[in-house]
């Protein structure tokens, strides 16, 4: 960076005032600034009126700092005073055939009559900078030479882009940014008013969603497209919800607010399951909300692995959720494999593609993940192989209930050459202790039971994919679980 050349113009209105120019001067050299000055730059017999007129309108000098006080102001404004001072004085005339910007104030004196500091006439009321006060110097001389480098403390920042709700008229919008950000804002601040904010917020998300429902599959030429435009459509707002989990679990309220999202999960299901009292038959009716559901269930389920809050996960998967247009007993309550759904839109659509995939909802989810902020797929892969062990281990004892969890994005981890990273870990005997909540197990060989089992029934219940099936043993670490203090 060039080193900006800066003429001062003042008054000789006292040897005090001299001096304390002289200071600024010699401080603003020493912050790198060439600073132009008669007592350092003009010489014996130079004229003076031609010096100053000639370094004002000279274009080397980037800057004039004009610094005022009581006697600077009078002589600019009634134009008095010997040949000498005279010279110290910018006139209107020399002022108003130079740029503007090239000219600042520093305020040093304070008109007693109107409390304001003396400026002069000609310099109207464009922004200066105040020395008036004695303790701000230090602030004010930053404020200084920022101006003098064009360096501003406040920078206006790149205009963005526009949302893209704005963008595009008929796109959906959950209208939750103003709780998103209180909630944010009252957690990063430590409030205890935090946990009813979050809640707030769950609430006014649950309520909007429905605001994504589609029209009957029945009605619509393409069903598929319109699925996958409405959960790309929803993606911000998976991200926004997750955001508000991270901050809850780092703040450590999320044991305060587990009811209230079991509750949110009972009031996204209902989407699902009723709508306007019409009670669909159709396989494919609300596809898109219940991959929608289904992904914050298995992400839910992924950050609170992430954060190693078992406790909770446990809560989830031996729980169970409340229905509220139940009509017998028989469906009053249900568990979190009613949130594992199959797509039939989906898997209708890649039978019928050129280009097949072993599971295109788990391909989907994937491409999906590459835009998370706070999970990657390993993360879900994990989530889905904990769900779907829990269900292997706790089978539902109830001829007439058929649901079940079905990992189809470990698809995607039966490349892995290592355990999953809970697994990994559970090598040290207590952190091994610290998993077994999560599937209700109260010793290590109720674990090795459950592989065995799976081991034994392979065929029926590890699932497949053409060629392709995942490790167990490699990704449950079976051989060397506990193995560590």
């Amino acid at each position: 960076m060039n080193n900006p050349k800066v003429f001062i113009s003042y008054s000789w209105s006292s040897p005090e005032h001299e001096q304390r120019v002289l200071d600024i001067a010699t401080e603003l050299v020493e912050n790198g600034v060439d600073v132009i000055l008669d007592k350092w730059n003009l010489k014996e017999g130079e004229d003076a009126d031609a010096f100053m007129e000639q370094m004002v309108a000279n274009n080397e000098i980037q800057k004039v700092l004009i610094i005022c006080d009581k006697k600077y102001s009078e002589k600019s404004d009634k134009r008095t005073g010997g040949a000498g001072t005279e010279a110290q004085i910018i006139s209107r005339k020399i002022y108003e055939q130079t740029d503007e910007g090239k000219f600042v104030v520093a305020a040093f004196e304070i008109n007693e009559e109107t409390g304001k500091p003396y400026l002069p006439v000609y310099y109207g009321s464009r922004k200066y900078i105040d020395f008036t006060e004695s303790n701000k110097y230090a602030t004010k001389f930053e404020e200084l030479i920022r101006w003098i480098f064009n360096k501003p403390l406040y920078v206006k920042p790149q205009l963005g882009r526009v949302p893209d709700y704005i963008l595009s008229d008929g796109k959906k919008t959950l209208a939750t940014t103003a709780t998103f950000k209180r909630a944010k804002a009252l957690m990063s601040e430590g409030r205890s008013n935090a946990p009813g904010a979050v809640r707030e917020y769950l609430s006014r998300f649950s309520s909007n969603l429905a605001r994504f429902q589609l029209p009957s599959y029945k009605n619509g030429d393409n069903y598929y497209h319109q699925v996958i435009e409405s959960i790309n459509e929803f993606a911000p707002y998976r991200d926004e919800w997750l955001e508000i989990l991270h901050s809850v679990c780092n703040n450590s309220i999320l044991v305060d607010l587990m009811n209230d999202y079991i509750r949110f999960f009972e009031d996204i299901h209902k989407y699902i399951l009723h709508r306007n009292g019409i009670s669909y038959l159709y396989q494919q009716e609300e596809e898109n909300m219940k991959f929608i559901e289904y992904e914050l269930m298995l992400c839910f389920v992924a950050l609170l692995l992430k954060k190693e809050c078992f406790n909770e996960v446990s809560n989830i998967l031996n729980g169970t959720f409340y229905n509220k247009y139940s009509t017998s007993d028989y469906d009053a309550t249900y568990t979190y494999r009613e949130f594992n759904h199959f797509l039939y839109s989906l898997y209708y659509h890649n039978e019928q593609s050129s280009t097949r995939y072993h599971s295109l909802q788990a391909k989907i989810f994937k491409d999906r993940m590459e835009s998370c902020a706070h999970l990657e797929m390993s993360d879900i892969c994990q989530a889905d192989f904990v769900c779907w062990l829990f269900h292997i281990g706790h089978p539902i004892n109830d001829d007439m209930n058929l649901s079940r969890w079905f990992p189809y994005n470990i698809l995607y981890a039966c490349y892995m050459r290592r355990p999953f990273e809970i697994f990994a870990r559970a090598e040290s005997l207590r952190y091994l202790e610290s998993i077994k909540v999560i599937f209700d197990y109260n010793t290590k060989e109720d674990i090795l039971q459950l592989y065995n089992f799976i081991m034994e029934n392979r065929d029926s219940l590890v699932p497949r994919w053409e060629f392709e099936s995942p490790n167990i043993k490699q990704l449950m670490n079976i051989d060397r679980l506990g193995i560590r203090k």
